[in-house]
């Protein structure tokens, strides 16, 4: 009698990958169901952020379909005798890729990583895992890892075969189970790289922006104990440090604007010197305007002008946003801001454990000088100097996790919404040679906000206040200059 089980887990696998299918039809129609958008949908889902759109969800639903439909005819004994392995080696496939989600939840119900939503971290341990594990296994026993997987009506039993056949079948089991503990062991590598592996910190550097002489200095807070510099008299102007750097960035455009102003330039979480004190810091922009905030209340800074430069940009570009009454201009350095994709460097960053494995792998000296060549045009600064104060404090693991923490928690819908109410003088500066972020953006902004003033220089690149420096201090100059 023909065994009944192989038909009956290749149904059942087959109605999973479909009803998958069907369910990524429906979010290509635009239905975020059971989600508000798509990329609280992404979160909840995925536990990242990454394009719900017909161009992605299509291609994924037509690959789920066409794997159903190898499962059941893998099951059901399908197929000639040179369709057959072929059926074998996508069931196994299936396999695999369930296993890995499965190790992988596993891992982030262990407590490994950072939760993004109590609804991923719930759906995660109750269903995403417990499924896959269990659908894994059984798809890994029809394609005949283990057990007797799908026999042919007629076939001989393994007991029947001689010494050369069972062999034979030995042999390609094991083929088998080595096809399907590959991308586990693999997968268990990368979750170590991503989870336990630690680069180290460099504890040991000392630089000369870190001086008394150079205005650095400490303000503690219930948040946070603050890193910044101060110099020069006069009317304030405020420069968030950009993006994964720290003050050192801005050093030329202090000296120029100190002669006019009283500068500050400020880590804020995540940056530099800055140690936050709050468990429960969220890495976004609520997260990282109500840091700013806090810094210019301890500071008694009422009323202020503010920069920024890429991420650090758009941070000061949203608190303008929410607190006009505070920021009387603005100057943006090739911000964030639009809701455009970053390249895809910065993209992989934004899922789970990849993101976590390409920051800790990506930690060393030498990626911080390939880093350093990327966003400078000219490479005649990069001295050993330049890459250890970019290098040594982007090492200290709270900078390291925010990297994919704030890549995962940015969401620019909202700065651009607002770019037509943003009634402050802004100075858009960009630079024509910018790897990071299109000149073309620069362009948008001068569009969208009603009082801007946008600069594109040429021979520059994406760290504008160190690849451009004195023209940068300049247009700051006269833009800043009391009127």
């Amino acid at each position: 009698m023909r065994n009944s089980g192989p038909p009956r887990t290749a149904v059942a696998l087959a109605a999973l990958l479909a009803g998958d299918a069907l369910l990524h039809l429906a979010w290509a129609t635009g239905l975020t169901w059971p989600a508000p958008d798509a990329r609280a949908l992404s979160i909840a889902v995925l536990g990242g952020v990454v394009p719900f759109t017909p161009r992605v969800l299509l291609p994924l639903a037509a690959l789920l379909l066409a794997t159903a439909a190898a499962v059941l005819a893998r099951g059901l004994g399908l197929g000639g005798r040179r369709l057959r392995p072929v059926l074998g080696a996508v069931t196994l496939a299936v396999a695999a890729g369930l296993l890995v989600r499965g190790l992988v939840g596993a891992a982030w119900a262990c407590g490994a990583g950072d939760v993004p939503s109590r609804a991923f971290h719930w759906l995660n341990l109750l269903l995403y895992t417990p499924l896959c594990l269990t659908a894994g296994a059984a798809a890994a026993r029809l394609a005949g890892v283990w057990g007797t997987g799908v026999r042919r009506a007629g076939a001989p039993d393994a007991g029947s075969l001689g010494a050369g056949g069972r062999g034979a079948s030995r042999r390609r089991r094991w083929i088998r189970r080595t096809a399907l503990a590959l991308p586990l062991a693999l997968t268990g590598t990368a979750l170590y790289g991503a989870y336990a592996y630690d680069p180290g910190e460099q504890h040991g550097y000392r630089s000369p922006y870190l001086t008394a002489a150079a205005g650095s200095r400490y303000l503690d807070t219930p948040l946070a104990r603050f890193h910044y510099v101060r110099q020069g008299t006069g009317s304030p102007v405020v420069l968030l440090s950009p993006g994964a750097s720290w003050t050192f960035a801005w050093h030329h455009q202090v000296d120029a604007l100190s002669r006019t102003h009283t500068v500050y330039v400020v880590d804020l979480p995540g940056q530099g010197f800055t140690r936050l004190h709050e468990s429960r810091f969220t890495w976004d922009l609520d997260g990282m305007t109500g840091a700013l905030g806090t810094f210019l209340d301890a500071l008694g800074l009422p009323r202020t002008a503010l920069g920024g430069n890429s991420w650090s940009g758009g941070w000061a570009l949203a608190y303008a946003q929410r607190h006009p009454e505070r920021v009387g201009r603005l100057v943006l350095l090739a911000p964030s801001g639009l809701d455009e994709r970053d390249p895809m460097t910065w993209e992989a960053l934004k899922l789970p454990a990849v993101g976590e494995l390409l920051v800790n792998t990506g930690s060393g000296r030498s990626a911080a000088e390939a880093s350093l060549r990327r966003v400078l045009v000219h490479d005649e600064l990069i001295t050993d100097d330049l890459v250890d104060a970019v290098w040594a404090p982007g090492t200290l693991d709270a900078n390291r996790r925010a990297v994919y923490r704030l890549e995962r928690g940015l969401d620019w819908r909202e700065t651009e919404a607002a770019l037509p109410r943003t009634r402050q003088p802004v100075l858009v500066v960009w630079g024509r040679q910018d790897t990071v972020l299109p000149v073309a953006q620069a362009r948008r902004f001068g569009a969208l906000l009603p009082d801007a003033t946008v600069r594109e220089l040429d021979g520059c690149g994406h760290a504008l206040t160190l690849d451009c420096a004195d023209r940068v201090s300049a247009l700051m100059e006269e833009f800043l200059r009391d009127r």
